[in-house]
């Protein structure tokens, strides 16, 4: 004890700087700790540094030497100390020891998280590598690639193929590191970033492979459209051939009975041609759509050229559809005209029979009957001669072959027939001259006498149909001005027909014999007569009818502006009266006019 004693103040200065070291050690590890604990992610190289240094610190605090030292050394120093002195002491030595004491579990807790720490900053390390790896990957599969031929998209083909294989054999050590991974991940003592590098890789892997192998579709669906492109170009070509072949074969056919069926068999043939064109060009199309995202600037317009070019080419069918029309209306007209020579060819047995009968009659003629028999054959084959003209007319403009292989027997025999008919026609024609010639002027003054009457029989029918229909009433003031019209214009019909009539009489009477002319003539003119005095009449009472109606709306008129305002109208009560009263007896006088419209004067 006298040891301690004498020594005490060199024992107490070993204490306190043990004590002092103690306290510096517990300082440096809770600092160790908080940066093992810090909230950030460290190299793996930095963290071997704090981990050894945590390891370091926590093996030293951890040694109980010191903190026995120092509870067996305070016994012995203050053995003989006062209270008080010796009272301090210990309460800074406890308070020591219970800081010590706190620390052992947080160190023991940190040691778990940085073994925690330090296998996942190992596993990111082992990671590293392979997620670069898989980025350069990646990159190939997402960069900018250009093909502009099947055998260029093969090639491409050929090296995504070996990108994926290369993914395949890396597969097995990617799915083991994934798996480490997560097993590393749901230590709960792990760390968040080990969460979120695995699921990157994970991400990262499965994006890869995906890209890799939509690009290998992508390059495949390049591939094949490159090749329904070329084939189906080449069968569109062949195809818009056929059908410019088939526009150019396209043609009149003069037989009657063929040409409806071959254009009723045409029609078919371009629908089917036209169907089979539009889903050829589809598939061209669509083709080209795909191949253009990844041609080169320069081609993609040389295809757009040549899918429009293909595209323009598609109008032949639009041209077949056309000239089908064409020959649709072609057929009904050669089955007009073919009827109407028909017509021709049957007129002319009877014009031959009518001309023999002239020239040998079967009995007795009156020569007055002669002439006008002559004179109305002549007008009959003329007639048949301007109606042969306009068929020849109507052949050469529309229905004559316009392109070669038109000109078949069929329309050589249109032609024969219908010259034929012209031939015919014209030696009629040249009897009836010859014969009408034996009856001098009388023949031309007879028929311009004919003529006249010819003009005046429909009319005068239908014009005394219409005298004794009547006129009919108007409802309003519009179809009272539209039938004053009309009536003017029949009666301008009145005066055409008369100077007609009159025309032909005059001709008449330079005949020899004229008598049955002269009576036709005073039978026609008393007829016109009645009609047109008529018409006379019915223009002065519609113009009558047309003045009523006209004064009546005006009246209406004032008296209902007079009534719908009243404080703006000048018009006096007792004026009203006058003009409503004059309202109603021009409706009365109006009624009577329309009762008397058809009644003859």
């Amino acid at each position: 004890m006298a040891f301690w004693q004498e020594n005490y103040a060199f024992i107490k200065d070993v204490y306190d700087t043990r004590s002092q070291k103690m306290i510096e050690v517990m300082d440096s590890t809770e600092k160790s700790i908080s940066e093992v604990l810090a909230d950030k992610i460290y190299k793996s190289s930095e963290f071997a540094k704090v981990k050894d240094n945590f390891t370091n610190l926590a093996k030293n605090l951890e040694q109980s030497e010191v903190k026995d030292w120092l509870e067996s050394t305070k016994e012995t120093l203050m053995g003989d100390r006062d209270p008080k002195a010796r009272g301090d002491e210990d309460k800074k030595l406890q308070e020591l020891l219970d800081r010590y004491g706190a620390l052992i579990p947080k160190v023991a807790d940190t040691k778990q998280v940085v073994a925690s720490l330090w296998k996942s900053y190992q596993y990111t390390d082992e990671l590293a590598p392979h997620m670069e790896w898989l980025e350069e990957k990646k990159v190939l599969a997402t960069r900018d690639i250009n093909s502009n031929s099947a055998g260029e998209t093969e090639d491409l083909i050929e090296k995504q193929e070996k990108v994926i294989d290369q993914l395949d054999k890396k597969r097995k050590l990617i799915t083991e590191l994934l798996g480490k991974g997560t097993k590393l991940k749901d230590d709960p003592k792990s760390p968040a970033f080990l969460a979120r590098e695995v699921a990157n890789m994970k991400n990262t892997w499965d994006e890869t492979n995906n890209l890799a192998l939509d690009r290998l579709t992508r390059l495949k669906d390049n591939l094949s459209a490159w090749e329904r492109y070329e084939n189906k170009r080449n069968d569109l070509t062949d195809k818009l051939d056929s059908a410019d072949r088939e526009l150019s074969d396209i043609k009149k056919v003069y037989d009657l009975a063929a040409g409806p069926e071959d254009h009723k068999n045409r029609v078919q043939n371009a629908a089917s041609i036209r169907k089979n064109i539009e889903e050829v060009f589809k598939t061209v199309s669509g083709a080209n759509d795909i191949v253009q995202t990844l041609l080169t600037d320069e081609m993609k317009a040389e295809l757009n050229e040549q899918v429009d070019g293909l595209k323009g080419r598609m109008d032949v069918n639009n041209q077949i559809d056309e000239k089908l029309k064409m020959i649709d209306a072609f057929n009904n007209k050669i089955k007009e005209y073919e009827g109407v020579l028909k017509e021709l060819e049957a007129w002319l047995a009877v014009g031959r029979k009518r001309m023999d009968d002239l020239l040998n009659p079967p009995a007795p003629m009156e020569a007055e009957e002669r002439v006008l028999n002559t004179m109305e054959l002549g007008e009959d084959i003329r007639k048949q001669m301007e109606l042969h003209e306009g068929q020849q007319k109507k052949w050469n403009d529309e229905l004559c072959p316009s392109q070669p292989g038109e000109d078949s027997q069929d329309s050589k025999a249109l032609v024969g027939r219908m010259d034929a008919v012209f031939g015919t026609l014209s030696g009629l024609n040249s009897e009836s001259e010859t014969e009408a010639a034996k009856f001098g002027e009388d023949v031309k003054y007879l028929a311009d006498f004919t003529n006249s009457t010819k003009k005046f029989e429909p009319w005068i029918n239908k014009s005394e149909a219409m005298v004794k229909s009547g006129l009919g009433k108007p409802n309003n003031l519009e179809e009272a001005k539209a039938m004053m019209d009309d009536c003017k214009k029949f009666q301008e019909e009145c005066s055409t027909m008369k100077k007609a009539i009159d025309d032909g009489i005059a001709s008449a009477q330079k005949m020899t014999l004229h008598d049955e002319a002269d009576k036709q003539y005073a039978s026609n003119v008393k007829r016109w007569t009645e009609v047109n005095k008529m018409a006379g009449d019915w223009i002065k009472r519609m113009d009558s009818l047309v003045e009523m109606w006209t004064k009546q709306a005006e009246t209406a008129d004032k008296v209902a502006a007079a009534i719908s305002a009243p404080a703006n109208s000048e018009m006096k009560l007792e004026d009203l009266e006058s003009h409503l009263n004059s309202l109603k007896q021009m409706f009365i006088e109006k009624q009577k006019m329309m009762d008397q419209m058809n009644t003859i004067s």
